[in-house]
């Protein structure tokens, strides 16, 4: 049983490696429902829960909001103002109406842009990319919450061990087979594998809150936390990297910060900012060339981790058929 406890952190390592290829919300909702949280249910959860996401989204709704709010004014001011006109039949100020509403027309099409700006420029942008952050470290937590676990179980499986020779090492110190003094190591050894496991425990229980709040629940929930997903060895296969570096051009938030930044300038402000660009789109690709071989490193150590527990659990199948036989202590 312990070799095969054994094997489950190392499974579980390969298995993240493989696959990284309350708050309320404005809508009065809370993620609070749910019996488990589940890996496929992260992004909802975060975009529509998360506190940090929640403060980035009320930031960019409060500054668009006030454009909007500013043009709406414009436009009552004119509509007013033509009314006024229609119904006084003043037509001495026609011409002045005019020119006051012209000049309305013009600042609300100025308001127009800055509305169409803030939709998609930089505010936008630093939205998606706090979802995507926060996406990100959901996901980040959920797989170092199971890569507890499976440690833990290992280390329990280990302190069970321990504590077993412990035991008999007491019994034979009693019957003088063993020292005192060897009976008393194995006492240090059953307590510190102990130790490791409250440790483990205390760690899964950090990372479970920060889970559970980046998600929207309260830190004292009793909700589950769901399995990971089998990695899809296909997903890998699919992989074209090439391709992948095209579509990161426009993905990238920083190489598009820079791009979007003021052109203006001298021409060896220009110059340098090309070159800026230029070390970013270099620096990227390096990246993702990277985190490829990582991939396919991740996926060679979950095929091997998987074939590894199958071996351990055909020798403990064996194992056990030979104690129902009497054939193998359990000593």
């Amino acid at each position: 049983m312990v070799r095969i406890r054994r094997i489950v952190p190392a499974l579980m390592s390969a298995c993240l490696a493989f696959s990284a290829a309350g708050a309320v919300s404005s809508s009065g909702q809370t993620a609070w429902g749910a019996q488990a949280i589940q890996y496929s249910d992260l992004p909802e959860l975060v975009k529509t829960y998360s506190p940090q996401v929640q403060m980035e989204r009320t930031l960019y709704e409060t500054r668009l909001g006030r454009y909007e709010s500013a043009r709406e004014e414009m436009m009552d001011t004119r509509r007013r103002l033509r009314e006024d006109m229609e119904k006084n039949g003043d037509s001495d100020g026609a011409s002045n109406y005019r020119a006051q509403a012209k000049v309305l027309e013009e600042a609300a099409k100025d308001m127009d842009k800055q509305i169409r700006s803030a939709k998609g420029s930089s505010s936008t942008m630093s939205l998606r990319r706090m979802e995507d952050t926060m996406i990100w470290t959901a996901q980040s937590l959920m797989g170092t919450y199971h890569s507890l676990r499976a440690e833990q179980e290992g280390a329990l499986a280990e302190a069970e061990l321990m504590q077993g020779k412990y035991e008999k090492a007491m019994r034979q110190a009693g019957l003088g087979m063993v020292s005192q003094a060897a009976a008393d190591e194995a006492g240090k050894a059953a307590t510190a594998a102990a130790n490791k496991v409250q440790s483990l425990q205390d760690d899964m229980e950090r990372v479970r809150k920060e889970l559970l709040m980046v998600t929207g629940y309260p830190g004292d929930s009793q909700v589950q936390i769901g399995m990971l997903p089998a990695p899809d060895q296909s997903r890998v296969d699919g992989i074209t990297l090439e391709a992948d570096k095209w579509r990161a051009l426009g993905n990238n938030y920083e190489l598009r910060q820079q791009r979007g930044s003021s052109s203006g300038g001298t021409i060896k402000e220009h110059h340098v900012r090309q070159r800026t660009i230029e070390e970013g789109e270099a620096t990227m690709y390096g990246q993702m060339d990277t985190l490829y071989q990582n991939v396919l490193a991740g996926r060679t150590m979950w095929q091997s981790a998987v074939t590894a527990q199958a071996a351990r659990e055909a020798e403990w199948k064996a194992a056990s058929n030979k104690m129902d036989l009497g054939m193998l202590s359990r000593q």
